[in-house]
């Protein structure tokens, strides 16, 4: 979907190649806790237990967090405090997943949907770190490819991460697909009431929200501080809405799939180095072609960036500034291209 740049273009690009293996090699040593963690109790397995929890009739209580915990301990043992965060038409993909043992299944989901993302874009330090999770941001980012490349059932998808996959609307809206994406979201939402019941949204809607807000404001999980990358936990509601406003006058000069991508994370209210794999794609992509045209502090900041899901483990509000600036490179520098092509 995205060619790589052409041989001359990318010759002699030791140094973007050196930072791509730093960010590799920096995301899996962040995450060696990680590696060595029981699958039991890593986030993959409240996926996994809301497919379980579906399969047996009961999709909405997915939703209630207490019943979730308890279940996932009696079923494998899990004593990490799991929450299911996703719309119920998400559980399309839990439930067969949850056919499967639990081991299983975390390896299949993490090479099916690494595969997906990889025949979309390629490995990035959001990647690995997704993987040790067993989280969605492969999923996330191939749909986010797809869907700006044109695809309605992508567009649609990412509606089961709206707050990070909004901003693909406006895609959606650009290329006149406004009509098909509708009509395939309501199918999707439509069907997956009827499988999984009306209920099952009412508590999704009304549960999983609520929890999300009330555990940042509680900071009931505060490892969060080093994993979520968006700047309301790091800078309050003021600093919200300054990097959301900031980031959408910047999207007005250049609005692609890579500045799209890096702008719904100053704009959404929560996300995590997890989900930041077309961010990392973008910043990466951006080096390999321009840093020799760039300004050594563009080439800086693109650099911060493509870390930025290590970057986090310093604090969250390390992150929002360097995204800004980021942004403000990407723009530019879209705009400088379509000069040049001009």
């Amino acid at each position: 979907m995205f060619p790589p740049p052409a041989a001359n273009a990318r010759s002699g690009n030791g140094l973007v190649y050196a930072l791509w293996c730093v960010g590799f090699i920096g995301s899996v040593a962040s995450q060696l806790n990680g590696w060595n963690g029981a699958i039991a109790n890593r986030d993959f397995v409240s996926f996994w237990v809301a497919g379980k929890m579906a399969l047996s009739g009961h999709a909405a209580q997915a939703y209630d967090v207490q019943l979730l915990r308890e279940t996932a301990k009696s079923l494998v043992g899990t004593n990490f405090a799991i929450a299911f965060p996703y719309p119920p038409h998400i559980l399309f993909v839990a439930v067969p997943l949850a056919f499967l043992p639990l081991k299983l299944s975390f390896f299949l989901w993490q090479a099916a949907s690494a595969a997906l993302f990889y025949f979309a874009a390629v490995l990035t330090p959001a990647a690995v770190i997704n993987v040790t999770f067993g989280q969605v941001g492969f999923l996330y980012g191939a749909l986010w490819l797809f869907a700006f490349g044109g695809s309605a059932l992508a567009a649609a998808m990412l509606t089961f991460k709206p707050h990070l996959g909004f901003l693909a609307g406006v895609e959606v809206v650009k290329r006149r697909r406004l009509i098909a994406t509708c009509l395939m979201a309501i199918v999707i939402i439509a069907l997956s009431a009827a499988v999984f019941g009306v209920e099952t949204w009412r508590a999704s809607l009304v549960g999983a929200a609520t929890q999300q807000f009330n555990f940042m404001s509680a900071g009931a999980y505060p490892n969060w501080y080093h994993k979520m990358v968006t700047p309301y936990l790091g800078f309050g509601l003021f600093g919200w809405i300054v990097c959301a406003v900031a980031a959408a006058c910047l999207l007005t000069r250049s609005f692609t799939a890579f500045t799209a991508a890096t702008a719904a994370f100053l704009i959404a209210p929560y996300g995590f180095h997890y989900d930041m794999t077309v961010v990392c794609l973008g910043f990466g992509l951006l080096l390999f072609e321009r840093w020799r045209e760039m300004p050594a502090w563009r080439c800086l900041v693109c650099s911060a960036a493509f870390v930025s899901p290590i970057l986090v483990l310093v604090g969250t509000w390390l992150v929002p500034p360097v995204l800004l600036a980021g942004l403000y490179v990407q723009t530019s520098e879209s705009l400088r291209k379509q000069e040049s092509d001009a």
